[in-house]
């Protein structure tokens, strides 16, 4: 699982270079920043297990440090990247859905952090789950929605300008 939260960091991140031109402007930077600092996050998770040792030699604030920055991170960029709906082929159900996922994810984030700052511990792992699912959701929309466009645009070529100027 450890190896799994590393390549799925990297993946994000190159994911993100791949498919957002940050040249077309502020919000493809923006994503590809919060897709940088998810990434990052997600492996320092996969790097720095929240194991008992890593909590007795001080490594969990990686671990720590890591959940929360994937945690606020990823949420934003669902949000972000469902606002950027048709710049980057997704239909208006996928962008809505993902603002939507955003928007739950980071409203379960200070619930999460309550329960365990309190030292509550009140069902964390139902919290932590209802922070981070909304983020891997909103990934898979994305990764869908982008590989829909693309075949549309394959099976539905544009007509030649020469065609488009005469009509």
């Amino acid at each position: 699982m450890d190896n799994g939260w590393v390549i799925y960091g990297s993946l994000l991140i190159t994911g993100a270079f791949l498919l957002f031109d940050p040249r077309k402007g502020t919000r493809p930077i923006s994503i590809m920043i919060l897709a940088v600092l998810a990434g990052i996050g997600v492996s320092l998770v996969g790097i720095f297990q929240g194991s008992n040792a890593n909590v007795d030699n001080s490594l969990i604030a990686f671990h720590t440090y890591g959940a929360q920055g994937v945690m606020l991170a990823g949420n934003i960029m669902a949000i972000a990247v469902g606002a950027s709906e048709t710049r980057i082929g997704l239909t208006r159900a996928r962008s809505i859905a993902s603002i939507t996922l955003g928007t739950v994810g980071l409203i379960a984030f200070p619930l999460f952090m309550t329960d365990v700052f309190t030292g509550w511990l009140w069902n964390i792992g139902l919290f932590e789950r209802a922070v981070i699912y909304p983020i891997m959701i909103a990934h898979a929309l994305l990764g869908s929605g982008v590989a829909a466009a693309q075949r549309h645009r394959a099976t539905h070529p544009q007509a030649p300008l020469t065609a488009l100027v005469e009509s």
